[in-house]
């Protein structure tokens, strides 16, 4: 027989406030990316010509421009970033019903282990049975088998979803550094919108994935001042349990989604930004002494 953990009410209503910002959020940036890219003195005629070559130039040159290709390129473009937005999301959910789980488990365990003055008399005689604590670490094990399944599920979603935002905080870093803030107001204030939201979706994303590993150890802060008189061998196995067990969203095993990782990603970033900065100047150095010496040759052919 398993223990009653009372439902979390609030869950759904968080759930819905998080997916509605984070939508709206998405709505906003992406809005700014398209008026950054057409300016607002483009004609109404010529707006879907001008978003295809500044958005996708890399695809199309303007003299291969057809509407036939443009229309397809976009919707595929546009697909791509609604199923990036949505992994993200799916994410954070799911991340968020488990951590609930964890949180209404921590929460039985710390009222079975309050001081037994301030409980009535049954639940006092229900606490000192092995039963009761054994039909805890068993709803734990549960727990942590839910976890592991969803993580063989969305381990590969995880590892995208981390490589793609990684990604483009680094290209979006790479360009702000190289190339500045250039251009009109529009085109400043949306790169500075556009990398604030890459990096708020990026922790929002990890946090909310590293809660489960943080509430899936909260309970032995209760274990460890429970009564010497009521200890029993099922409160020692659940113990041993929850401070050996590590439980964490991965993606594929490569890295788990603890708080720490946000720092090892943040010396990544700046690790690859180094590196990719070293490494546009040589090319821009060896391109300038190129150009110098061309004209040396040219001049002395003179």
């Amino acid at each position: 027989m398993a223990i009653h953990v009372p439902p979390d009410k609030t869950l759904k209503r968080r759930m819905v406030t998080v997916t509605s910002v984070m939508i709206i959020c998405v709505v906003v940036e992406h809005s700014m990316s398209m008026i950054s890219q057409v300016g607002f003195d483009c004609p109404a005629s010529l707006l879907l010509k001008r978003y295809t070559l500044m958005s996708h130039g890399f695809l199309l040159l303007k003299t291969d421009y057809s509407i036939w290709f443009a229309i397809p390129i976009l919707f595929l473009s546009k697909i791509a970033t609604i199923l990036w937005n949505y992994q993200d999301i799916q994410i954070v959910l799911i991340s968020m019903g488990l951590t609930s789980r964890y949180y209404r488990l921590n929460q039985y365990v710390a009222k079975i282990s309050a001081p037994k003055k301030d409980l009535p008399w049954s639940l006092q005689n229900e606490c000192s049975k092995e039963l009761t604590w054994r039909r805890i670490r068993e709803a734990y094990v549960k727990q942590a088998q839910l976890v592991r399944r969803l993580d063989q599920y969305l381990g590969g979603l995880i590892l995208l979803s981390n490589l793609v935002n990684f990604y483009f905080i680094c290209l979006q870093l790479f360009l702000g550094i190289t190339q500045g803030l250039s251009g009109d107001f529009i085109k400043r204030f949306y790169y500075l919108v556009s990398l604030t939201w890459l990096c708020v979706r990026v922790s929002c994303v990890v946090l909310a994935a590293a809660d489960i590993n943080v509430h899936s150890k909260k309970a032995l802060h209760y274990l460890h001042f429970y009564e010497r008189l009521m200890y029993n061998v099922e409160v020692q196995r659940l113990q041993n349990q929850l401070s050996k067990d590590f439980i964490a969203l991965t993606g594929l095993g490569f890295f788990s989604l603890n708080r720490t990782i946000l720092l090892q990603m943040a010396g990544a970033v700046i690790t690859y930004e180094l590196v990719l900065i070293q490494f546009d100047d040589h090319g821009y150095t060896e391109q300038v002494i190129h150009n110098e010496h061309k004209l040396v040759q040219n001049y002395t052919t003179f």
